[in-house]
């Protein structure tokens, strides 16, 4: 895999997680006020794996998926590359329109 893609996909995570524990925070306090109350950010059509009711374990799949994706052979790569990116898309627009919510 191309070291300008690597770095780029690692500079997004890193942002991603960042965006990912402000989102959590206002889960809880969301949560603390009995609000909340789904059970997954994302629907189960999403492409992830995960499913779970906040926003950092979905950064981790990514992590992994980077992982793999570093180590893959070149045909395996534009699959899996293609793939994290939509989902990388779809976790920021998820993050952003969440925080755009108004807390109250």
């Amino acid at each position: 895999m191309n070291d300008s893609v690597t770095s780029k996909l690692n500079d997004t995570l890193k942002e991603l997680y960042h965006q990912a524990i402000d989102a959590d925070k206002k889960l809880a306090e969301l949560r603390s006020r009995g609000q909340a109350k789904f059970s997954a950010v994302l629907r189960e059509d999403s492409q992830f794996i995960t499913h779970a009711d906040h926003f950092l374990p979905y950064v981790a799949e990514l992590a992994e998926e980077l992982e793999i994706l570093i180590t893959a052979s070149e045909e395996e790569a534009q699959g899996l590359l293609s793939r994290m990116v939509h989902k990388i898309q779809l976790l920021a627009e998820t993050i952003n329109q969440f925080m755009r919510l108004p807390s109250a």
